[in-house]
């Protein structure tokens, strides 16, 4: 009776083990099951399982990094692969560990000499649906998409365990039946590798799509300049220019370098118009590159932004323009000033009079350059109202500045900026060839405050003029002070320097003693920026502002166009300058 009861035991579970091509059916095995699985290639593109897989007799073997029964067995696939490749198999392997890199797999498939398809299950889709449980099991569906066999290679290698050759080849006698047309003998076996872990799906990393992670991001933080006549040098509105642009993308956001923002981290959320991405969104850009930038549904895009070529603050009460150039007084064409289509253009300045005989108060502003894709900052002063020689040191204020991603000048109510009767207004204009024909005639617009502020917004000036820069000096240090004899409010700070600034730091020396660093910027000539404040902030009388930067005349920086030469203060892009700009509140008496 005992050894009856053992044949039986052992008789089940050889039942167990052999599943019937009927069974296969039943059990709901068919292949188009699989197709809308979402992989990735090892070029980190999301694809459809159904579009990889193609048509006819298919393979899906599996592997995992690391496992030593999976790389005894990749040869041989490989070799199957080119022979049963010949009479129309296709094979696909597939690597389903969660925390795989998947350029970690694209080296190991190399050294293993991997030449048909390899795709990543990263999300273990694929894996759940086949019910896949280790690195070297096989799946063989014939040319009609049922499942013949899944199990083993053959049964030379087991773990802890090597024959020196297979006694049972079981892949290739199924390939070999399905091929004729048969059903196999054997239809499933235990795959003795290395076990799957199949992660919870709550705890899989949620799919990163364009629909409903990247596009939002993007919209926010990039199309303000990356659309048609802005300066982005391309477009960033649509699925299809992302995608176009993903690797790139990817590279300058993990590098900070866009959007631009260069105050050092540590003043993240200090400053209102700040423009760095959080630490969550540059995560979620870098996955969803990494993943292949998959589409996602089209129905859940954002609703697209509605920009406009025209004013933002509002129809402006009065708009000043380049009328004339600054010296030689020569009037400038009516079309505007013709950008050139390549090289260097040192900085332009051109006059606009504002003829006003009494005193008005600026309550909002916004410079609108002509030409936005080759306009890089804009510098409006105001001067004298003179026609004498311009003088740099008669400058009265800094009325507006300008860069690419700015948003217009609006002061709280109560605040304003003064327009002398009379002033004539200076715009120094730097200028980006683009290789395309451009026409430039700049603007601002203003808004006068409907009642007499309380308090007025002045722009004031930390500067070194007296600065040499030795030739070669890669770390060249310049210092300037201003001493506040006033209790005052700060709004906001900008620093200038020219293609060899390096750093630029502004810190408030207290009368206390005390000290406190108030920015730090990573500068950048190609992209400057005001830092304004989310709130006024208070300096009592005796403080003193002091302004530090760096500069790099060495061979090592790319921009510095004399190396060899040492550097002063100088209006032109090939000189320097040190300047710290700031703004001010003072209570009008």
């Amino acid at each position: 009776m005992r050894n009856l009861i053992l044949i039986c035991l052992a008789a089940a579970l050889l039942g167990a083990a052999v599943v019937s091509r009927d069974d296969v059916h039943a059990g709901g095995s068919d292949r188009s099951r699989l197709d809308d699985a979402t992989l990735l290639t090892l070029e980190g593109e999301a694809v459809r399982f159904g579009d990889v897989s193609g048509d006819g007799v298919l393979v899906v073997t599996y592997t995992g990094v690391g496992c030593p029964i999976s790389g005894k067995y990749a040869p041989r696939l490989q070799r199957f692969s080119e022979e049963f490749g010949a009479r129309g198999v296709r094979f696909v392997m597939v690597e389903a560990g969660p925390h795989t890199a998947r350029e970690k797999l694209a080296q190991e498939c190399a050294e293993l000499g991997i030449g048909f398809t390899v795709l990543k299950d990263h999300r273990q889709e694929l894996t759940r649906r086949l019910g896949a449980k280790t690195t070297t099991e096989v799946f063989l569906f014939d040319a009609q998409g049922a499942l013949r066999y899944r199990g083993a290679v053959d049964d030379q290698y087991a773990l802890g365990a090597a024959k020196p050759a297979p006694t049972r080849d079981y892949l290739a006698r199924a390939l070999e039946a399905v091929l004729a047309g048969r059903a196999p003998e054997t239809t499933e076996t235990e795959a003795p590798g290395c076990r799957l872990t199949i992660l919870p799906a709550e705890e899989l990393p949620e799919a990163v799509t364009w629909s409903k992670d990247i596009a939002p991001i993007v919209q926010r933080n990039c199309e303000v300049c990356h659309r048609p006549g802005q300066v982005g040098p391309f477009a960033l509105q649509s699925y299809e220019q992302a995608r176009n642009w993903g690797e790139m993308i990817a590279s300058v956001v993990a590098e900070r370098r866009m959007p631009p923002w260069n105050a050092d981290e540590r003043f993240d959320g200090l400053f209102a118009n700040e423009r760095y991405l959080a630490k969550e969104e540059r995560a979620k850009i870098e996955q969803w590159v990494a993943d292949g930038m998959p589409r996602g549904n089209p129905d859940e895009d954002p609703q697209p932004l509605q920009w406009t070529d025209g004013w933002r603050l509002g129809e402006p009460d009065a708009v000043f323009e380049m009328q004339r150039y600054l010296y030689g007084d020569e009037p400038l064409p009516e079309e505007g000033f013709a950008v050139p289509r390549e090289g260097t253009v040192d900085y332009k300045h051109f006059v606009a009079d504002t003829n006003y005989t009494e005193d008005r108060w600026i309550q909002s502003m916004e410079i609108l350059p002509g030409a936005a894709d080759v306009v890089h900052h804009v510098v409006v002063t105001v001067h004298e109202p003179d026609k004498g020689p311009f003088d740099p040191d008669r400058i009265l204020e800094y009325l507006a500045v300008a860069v690419p991603g700015d948003t217009p000048s609006v002061f709280p109510d109560g605040y304003a900026k003064r327009l002398p009767a009379g002033a004539r207004l200076v715009f120094q204009l730097h200028y980006t060839p683009n290789g395309k024909e451009r026409l430039d005639r700049t603007r601002v617009g203003v808004v006068f405050a409907t009642e007499p502020p309380e308090f007025e917004v002045v722009t004031d000036a930390i500067m070194n003029q007296g600065f040499v820069i030795p030739a070669g000096a890669d770390n060249h240090e310049v210092r300037a002070e201003i001493l506040l004899e006033e209790d005052l409010a700060i709004l906001s700070f900008f620093p200038h320097m020219h293609t060899r600034g390096k750093d630029f730091r502004f810190v408030a020396h207290y009368p206390d003693g005390s000290t406190e660093e108030l920015l730090f910027s990573h500068y950048d000539f190609n992209w400057q920026e005001t830092y304004v404040y989310r709130d006024p902030k208070p300096f009592p009388a005796g403080t003193r502002i002091e302004a530090i930067g760096h500069f790099d005349n060495s061979a090592a920086n790319p921009n510095n166009p004399a190396p060899d030469q040492s550097v002063r203060w100088g209006e032109q892009t090939w000189e320097e300058m040190f300047v710290g700009t700031f703004d001010h509140v003072l209570v009008i008496e």
